[in-house]
């Protein structure tokens, strides 16, 4: 055995043992043993059984992505541009394995012999999904089309990966090509003391003093947007991140997604159209549960007319605020301002009062002893482990005596991490042929401000909600009692399956007793009063229907896009029609939002609208915790069971049947 530490088989990766030099040589290791194992499993499939085709090809698969997803863990470091380069390399290399396993035909014949067996026919349901899921995977890869098609596919999907990697150093390009040291305090306020002591370490840490804007993380950009007094600096700010990789603002021409984009929004037709959908927006629902882009679309829709009144109602509100501002009119740089300065006066806690009472090292206790005391859990911090960060904790989940995962929470940001609050599944609990289990594990990436001194990392109210729904992803990753791979990771659910399970632990961290119970003030230890806790749900009300403007407008956006491809309309033409259809509060026509829109390069083409379709699911969901107690852990096991524990073995609408006794809400 190699004593390459990528090739080690380990329940947990030595991320502290892994350098350069390991890299390239484990993953083209793994592969070349994987194609021998492939010849082997094909050669011995006259009569392919279970574990010799499925059990033994699923293993394969494991051991390359666990490797393969320690490198993109390391990737959120500072490292050598040779790393980089080899990471590159590995990349590719994963990516062309997996296409070739693909358009492997003697591989697709053992799975199809397979699945029209006498034996299969006697599968458990769950067998029988995850041999569907396998078939639909080599169809949707081109299985079937003619050899020069075929090849014709295999360049669409290697120029597809090109532009959207392409796409994405350019958005991260752009973030680091605007910056605005101010230097006079006075431009600065309005803006809270914590907000204003990170952009002073952001100009120190560039050996500047004074107060440092910059576009590489958003959550910073929002804070300033919502804070700022100063409209000419807001408005300054708001040009440069929403014209971000485009050819206006003030780095107009830099980075140009334009021809980008639109380059990858032909290829990825054409790919639709070789493979027989009508559109890309038709193919992507393959693993989701719309059955059509009729029903996505009428659903934005009804969505959008269900909350047309309030989003009237704010736009006249903010319109009365500008006005008794004395602004000559109301710009996209005022919303969020306005905004947030109306909802700080109704509930008399402004966001910067508030997030003191959500220290990240409280809410993050409260939150462990939420799920624990709910799912029948325990959650063990473990001391001694091998981490790619010193800021990092690890985490053991038990149900008893029983181990049933691990999850690593890497939550400050840093340069150059990935801005944004995600999970990573590192491994995926199955059970190999001999019955050995493999524990599933996950990672929560947060994007909060490390600790300052004695001031402990604080969440803004869009971070905690961002807190609640990764977790929820990791507890659906690591509760799951799936034996089978396909079915058990996040990885392997439609996007809108998944973003179920962060959606419906939304609900709790904006339940009126869970907030009121896990804040307390970072220097007094004071709780919020249920008072306090009423007026900023009531409050909150206002951030929130801004909120969900733009996020319908992005849904439809998106969808429309990749749905009406080749139409002779332009990404700008598209973006105008959806802000025409749905928002009541426009933006500027220099805007370029979808040039930045990452969610299109990052698994969520065509299908950001999950995020909104799963949301009245879960809450018609949480109406069952509010009827019989939001802590209450007879629920919670039934919660537990009927969708934690059976992964992807069943669908949303049949979890909800068996948890609510009723098919969903039509609404």
């Amino acid at each position: 055995m190699s004593n390459n530490p990528l090739l080690q088989p380990l329940e947990l990766v030595p991320y502290a043992d892994i350098s350069l030099e390991h890299l390239q040589p484990a993953i083209s290791q793994i592969i070349a043993d994987n194609h021998k194992a492939l010849d082997i499993i094909v050669s011995q499939s006259l009569v392919p059984t279970w574990d010799d085709l499925v059990l033994a090809e699923d293993e394969l698969d494991a051991r390359l992505d666990e490797a393969f997803n320690a490198l993109v863990t390391l990737s959120q470091l500072p490292q050598a541009p040779e790393w980089f380069a080899a990471f590159e390399k590995c990349y590719s290399e994963v990516e062309d394995y997996k296409a070739g396993t693909l358009q492997n035909q003697a591989l697709y014949d053992a799975y199809t012999a397979l699945a029209n067996s006498g034996p299969a026919q006697l599968y458990s349901s769950a067998r029988k999904h995850v041999l569907r899921k396998k078939l639909s995977a080599f169809r949707s890869a081109g299985i079937g089309l003619s050899e020069p098609v075929k090849m014709q596919l295999v360049d669409l999907n290697k120029r597809i990966g090109d532009l959207e990697a392409t796409f994405n150093s350019n958005v991260r390009n752009a973030n680091l090509a605007w910056e605005k040291l101010i230097t006079d305090e006075t431009l600065l306020a309005g803006i809270s003391s914590p907000l204003k002591h990170k952009l002073a370490l952001k100009a120190l840490a560039t050996e500047r003093e004074g107060w440092l804007l910059t576009l590489d993380e958003e959550a910073i950009y929002s804070a300033v947007m919502g804070e700022c007094e100063n409209r000419a600096l807001r408005e300054e700010l708001w040009i440069a991140y929403n014209t971000r990789a485009s050819d206006q603002g003030p780095t107009a021409g830099q980075n140009d997604n334009s021809v980008v984009l639109e380059q990858l929004l032909t290829l990825r037709h054409q790919r639709a159209k070789l493979l027989g959908y009508d559109n890309h927006a038709h193919f992507s629902l393959e693993i989701k549960a719309a059955r059509s882009t009729d029903e996505v679309l009428g659903f934005i829709k009804k969505r959008a007319a269900h909350k047309k009144a309030d989003f009237q109602a704010l736009a006249q509100s903010l319109q009365t605020d500008a006005q008794s501002l004395g602004y000559n009119n109301l710009s996209a740089w005022d919303y969020a301002y306005l905004a947030r300065r109306a909802s700080a006066e109704l509930s008399g806690t402004p966001d910067s009062e508030f997030s003191a009472y959500c220290s990240y090292n409280q809410i993050l206790k409260s939150l462990v002893q939420l799920v624990s005391g709910l799912f029948g859990i325990q959650i063990l911090k473990v001391e001694n482990f091998s981490t790619w960060h010193p800021d990092v904790q690890l985490y053991a989940i038990n149900d008893g005596q029983e181990r049933l995962g691990h999850l690593y929470i890497d939550p400050y940001m840093r340069q150059p991490k990935m801005d944004g609050c995600w999970t990573q599944a590192i491994t995926d609990r199955h059970i190999n042929a001999e019955g050995s289990v493999k524990l599933p594990v996950a990672i929560l990436h947060g994007n909060f401000s490390p600790p300052q001194g004695a001031t402990p990392s604080l969440l803004e109210p869009l971070q905690l909600n961002m807190l609640f729904h990764e977790f929820g992803h990791c507890l659906q990753h690591i509760l799951t009692r799936s034996p089978y791979r396909t079915l058990s990771g996040i990885n392997f659910l439609g996007r809108d399956a998944s973003e179920f399970a962060g959606r419906v632990l939304e609900q709790w961290c904006w339940s009126r007793e869970v907030l009121q119970w896990m804040t307390r003030h970072h220097q007094t230890d004071k709780p919020l009063s249920i008072e306090q806790v009423d007026r900023i749900l009531e409050a909150r009300k206002i951030t929130e229907t801004l909120r969900d403007a733009d996020e319908l407008t992005r849904s439809l956006f998106d969808f429309e896009l990749h749905r009406t491809q080749g139409d002779g309309r332009s990404v700008q033409d598209v973006w105008a029609s959806a802000q025409q259809a749905l928002q009541v509060l426009p933006w500027p026509e220099l805007a370029r939002f979808g040039h930045a829109f990452d969610y299109m390069t990052t698994g969520y083409d065509a299908g950001y609208y999950v995020y909104e379709w799963s949301r009245p699911l879960a809450e018609q969901v949480f109406t069952r915790f509010e009827q019989e107690g939001v802590f209450n852990a007879q629920t919670g096991k039934v919660f537990r069971e009927a969708y934690y524990t059976l992964g992807a073995e069943q669908t949303l609408p049949e979890f909800y049947k068996t948890f609510m006794g009723q098919a969903p809400n039509d609404d």
